[in-house]
């Protein structure tokens, strides 16, 4: 688990290689978890589709892509929230799949979406866990990275969420924090005189990254540390363990997880479990000379054809085991490589090789993508039968389309054709003549996907209903009276569209007012604060320690304010110090616990009394005690 961080600053990366590593547990080497070039290898999976097929392979829960499901990753509405995040993705306009959030998360980090997916396993048991309980789900979700989630504490409300523990968020001042992928990266990259190093947890002058000892700095490749281990079964590991950490991917999981067993121990297992050849290694039984390709955690027999075609290498093929080999579950055959035209010798057909998957292409497509139809592959016709065979390849994304006896205009995009209002064409700024027409039998066999939505942000209603819509991801939601008034919108904004175009819709949770609203409903001396489209209680002495003024707070009536969704109430920000008038102990405020400070570890962390905030006893009440320091 590892704390947020607050950052101000972007990341360098390197292309790498991925290399193979062992995985029995007799081999397992706590100061070497996983290679530096796996760890760095992004491009791993090849897109969000194959995040998603792997998902699928290990029926895990996350490759649910039904909307009720992905509203359980609390992908925010905001696409300004998510630009500030630097999200890649930010104004797609729908909810994206838990695989698409993954790989979106990596992207940005720069890690392999592999350690991503471990983690999610090692954390909250995402990858192969089974939850019949839509609350433990729901919480499992809302912690999947562990990120913020200290093992001595409860975890910060900023990082509930999926969406928000992989991309980090805003605190009500907007500054920003990084979430689990680019906390896990910043340490990964972390450089020294040109090069990297990594940064492990913090250590005291002997290397131990635990106790009462004045720390003094971050740990990294080559330093011999000692951390703490879960007890207990089912490793039943020493309290205490040394090692020495090898590289800069090592020294980052143990700066997210500072203990061995039981964290980074799963890590390994279930990284190795699942990855222990890396995409691309070659693997035999010794007594055949079948060849295959590892591809995200499965094997693909690969033709003789293929082999030269890739310019694999068999004398560095892998012999396996019968048991180990088993372990990887066969997929279809491996194609030539992405974006080879292949056709079967009979010439029936012509395919474009995406993804490893062959996905039939017309001559129209062709041309739209400006490919060289004499670079046509041709393989026996038995071979290309063997191939896993996608949908058709559209033209490129973006592609405004159009059938030849159709008036509706389409957008190319995710693989479908979306249709385009009169409305939605003109807000984007679309042109007809930047529209291509295609034949009607060719428009036909596409496959297509839901309407295109207006902008995110934008105000609608339909022709037979007074309703004001917000629309953002793709979904519609209700904009209360008060919520419309306290953001200031106008009815002059508000557009009009069919009943069957906001119907298309999804109906979202209602509009909350802009984010530092102070709230309360008539008659009650509760104030709310709304933060990411929910309230949160705020204590008398949080209100007075902001600065907030009655004067600020929104009246509204119990009906509207129970509209909104409600969540966890807000706590003094972390690394406060703290005390009560009167008892002389000094407590650090971290995770909405607080721990009490010795006067020595007091003075080696430089603390002034100067900074320590008077509180009262009701307020100190509210965040449980730990251990002292």
């Amino acid at each position: 688990m590892r704390y947020p961080l607050k950052i101000k600053y972007a990341f360098a990366f390197l292309a790498v290689v991925m290399v193979p590593l062992p995985v029995l547990a007799a081999d397992f080497d706590p100061g070497f978890l996983v290679d530096d070039q796996s760890f760095g290898d992004y491009g791993a999976f090849g897109g969000a589709a194959g995040v998603q097929r792997f998902l699928e392979v290990r029926g895990s829960m996350l490759s649910n892509t039904n909307i009720d499901f992905l509203r359980k990753l609390k992908e925010p509405a905001d696409a300004d929230l998510k630009t500030k995040l630097g999200d890649p993705s930010a104004s797609l306009g729908r909810l994206r799949t838990a695989a698409e959030l993954i790989y979106d998360a990596s992207q940005q980090a720069r890690i392999n979406p592999q350690v991503i997916l471990t983690t999610l396993q090692k954390e909250q048991s995402l990858i192969d866990g089974n939850f019949s309980d839509p609350a433990i789900l729901q919480r499992r979700l809302d912690r999947a990275m562990g990120f913020g989630c200290p093992d001595s504490g409860s975890c910060g409300d900023l990082f509930l969420g999926f969406y928000f523990q992989l991309f980090g968020n805003l605190d009500s001042d907007g500054s920003r924090y990084l979430g689990a992928a680019r906390s896990l990266a910043r340490n990964f990259y972390y450089e020294e005189n040109g090069r990297r190093v990594g940064r492990g947890p913090v250590i005291d002058a002997l290397g131990n990254a635990f106790g009462t000892a004045p720390k003094v700095r971050a740990a990294q490749a080559g330093d011999k540390i000692t951390v703490e281990n879960t007890q207990g079964p089912p490793n039943n590991a020493a309290a205490t363990q040394t090692f020495t950490i090898v590289n800069a991917a090592t020294a980052a999981l143990y700066r997210y997880t500072p203990h061995v067993y039981n964290g980074n121990y799963n890590f390994w297992k279930f990284y190795h479990q699942w990855f222990r050849y890396a995409n691309g290694s070659l693997i035999k039984l010794a007594y055949s000379e079948q060849i295959y390709f590892i591809d995200d955690g499965e094997r693909r027999l690969v033709s003789g054809t293929v082999l030269t075609l890739r310019k694999l290498d068999v004398t560095k093929a892998y012999i396996l085991s019968q048991t180990e080999f088993e372990q990887y579950p066969e997929a279809k055959p491996l194609p030539p490589p992405d974006l080879t035209l292949v056709s079967p010798s009979s010439g029936i057909a012509r395919y474009i090789v995406q993804d490893n998957i062959l996905h039939p292409i017309s001559d129209f497509v062709i041309n739209q993508r400006k490919l060289d139809v004499i670079q046509t592959i041709y393989l026996p016709d038995q071979e290309v039968a063997t191939y896993e065979v996608g949908a058709p390849a559209l033209p490129p994304e973006g592609t405004l389309l159009k059938s030849a006896s159709m008036t509706v205009v389409y957008l190319v995009q995710s693989s479908v054709l979306r249709p385009i209002s009169g409305f939605v064409f003109q807000q984007r700024g679309y042109k007809f003549p930047g529209v291509v027409v295609a034949s009607d039998f060719e428009v036909s066999g596409y496959p297509k996907g839901t309407t295109l939505p207006p902008l995110d942000g934008t105000l609608v209603k339909s022709a037979t209903s007074t309703l004001v819509y917000y629309t953002a991801l793709g979904q519609k939601f209700p904009v209360p009276y008060f919520v419309f008034k306290l953001r200031n919108y106008k009815f002059s904004s508000v557009v009009t569209l069919g009943d069957d175009e906001v119907g298309n819709l999804a109906l979202g949770s209602h509009l909350a007012p802009a984010d530092g609203t102070l709230i309360k409903a008539a008659g009650s001396a509760t104030v709310l604060f709304v933060q990411a489209g929910s309230t949160h209680y705020i204590s008398g002495f949080i209100f007075k320690y902001r600065n907030y003024k009655f004067s600020s707070v929104v009246e509204v009536t119990p009906e509207e304010l129970a509209l909104l969704q409600s969540s966890d109430p807000l706590y003094l920000e972390d690394d406060l110090l703290v005390k009560v008038a009167s008892n002389p102990t000094v407590y650090i405020v971290q995770n909405a616990r607080k721990a009490p400070l010795s006067a020595a570890t007091f003075k080696a962390r430089g603390f002034k009394f100067l900074q320590v905030v008077e509180i009262p006893q009701a307020e100190a009440d509210r965040y449980p005690t730990d251990p002292a320091l």
